[in-house]
């Protein structure tokens, strides 16, 4: 069986992290409207939380429980929400949820051994098996988390043998550059040095710029990126970079992959 790549490894650590939030979510509504309904991949915790606010609101009509049952939960639910959505960016958000849910998994295990018999753990083998399988997909996105920032930040090679020539005098005119980049602070999400021409694709907060040579011919506005293609022409070159909706960046010249790379954020 192939082993999955440092990357790939993160990004399914992350998934089951939104899977748990959703399901965890969920759990807690059921439980808060009284319903036995139960789905594992969960967060215990919170759906517990919710469980006796219900119980103790049956028993008394006082609201006053669900309100705190709701706040327990909500504030754990929050906590999880950080963690998928900061650990796109930092390592150490998936840390976090790796320890989180480890102190979930204690406190579940204590709870059963106090509380139930073990023909009710016997029952409910089924949630710390899920839980032991969370706990193993989290450990080893946490374990290879260093190795998968270091591939997503590695462009790509480009092919051997390819050449940047002039062609300024073809036919299609060239892109009139719309001056000096952004000034602040930015990232470089790709770059590659063709003959004596320098390509950059640059990323600044809610902007996205494709440089040659130092000037910008061509800009993508927005906060959020869901996918976009940004081109011109340079030199007689047709030159683009596109986002892709699976996170990809990649940089073409006359149609020809110079450079790319997976992108985390």
């Amino acid at each position: 069986m192939k082993k999955k790549s440092p990357l790939a490894a993160y990004k399914t650590a992350r998934a089951d992290l939104w899977i748990l939030l959703a399901l965890s979510a969920v759990n807690v509504i059921f439980a808060l409207l009284g319903s036995d309904t139960y789905f594992l991949f969960s967060n215990f915790v919170s759906y517990l939380a919710a469980v006796y606010a219900r119980v103790f609101y049956d028993y008394t009509w006082d609201p006053v429980y669900l309100v705190i049952g709701i706040l327990i939960a909500l504030v754990i639910l929050v906590v999880y929400l950080l963690c998928c959505l900061l650990s796109k960016k930092k390592r150490g958000w998936l840390i976090a949820a790796l320890v989180l849910f480890s102190v979930d998994t204690a406190v579940m295990l204590l709870y059963y051994v106090i509380e139930l018999s073990v023909a009710d753990i016997l029952t409910d083998i089924l949630d710390f098996v899920f839980h032991g399988l969370v706990l193993w997909i989290l450990i080893a996105g946490v374990r290879r988390s260093r190795e998968a920032m270091e591939e997503a930040d590695a462009p790509e090679p480009p092919p051997m043998n390819t050449e940047f020539y002039d062609a300024s005098q073809g036919d299609v005119p060239n892109t009139p550059a719309l001056g000096q980049p952004a000034e602040g602070k930015h990232r470089v999400l790709l770059s590659a040095v063709y003959g004596s021409h320098e390509i950059e694709v640059r990323r600044s907060y809610g902007l996205t710029e494709l440089i040659v040579d130092g000037k910008v011919y061509g800009r993508e506005e927005g906060v959020v990126e869901s996918g976009y293609t940004i081109g011109a022409r340079v030199g007689g070159h047709a030159i683009e970079t596109e986002f892709t909706p699976g996170g990809k960046q990649i940089l073409r010249v006359d149609g020809q992959v110079i450079a790319k790379k997976q992108r985390l954020f």
